[in-house]
């Protein structure tokens, strides 16, 4: 099962960049795509069911396990072929977005 689900994401901001935090416990790294469509980041994963004896029933069951896709939708003003990616030794996935920095006044050279 695909779907679009809104997993719990923090975005931070400043002149320089935009840093995307996703927690992805449980997520195999081999299983993370991300990718751009035009100003739209994609980030997709698969968590599954750890396995377990047959014999277990469960009695709640609240994690999420199958495979989510999350978009984030990105200002126009970045490098987008600047963006990086890490996944942290908890699991935590850390995208870095570059903006490109407008002055305010540059003056041009006439020559």
């Amino acid at each position: 099962m695909t779907e679009e689900i809104k997993i719990p994401v923090d975005i931070y901001e400043s002149e320089d960049e935009i840093v995307i935090v996703l927690p992805l416990a449980g997520v195999p790294k081999d299983t993370i795509k991300i990718w751009l469509e035009k100003t739209t980041l994609y980030v997709s994963w698969n968590r599954k069911q750890p396995q377990l004896k047959e014999t277990l029933k469960p009695v709640i069951s609240e994690c999420f396990r199958w495979s989510f896709v999350r978009k984030i939708e990105l200002p126009q003003n970045i490098y987008f072929d600047k963006i990086t990616s890490v996944l942290t030794p908890e699991n935590v996935l850390i995208i870095v977005v570059p903006k490109i920095i407008i002055p305010e006044k540059l003056e041009i050279r006439l020559n």
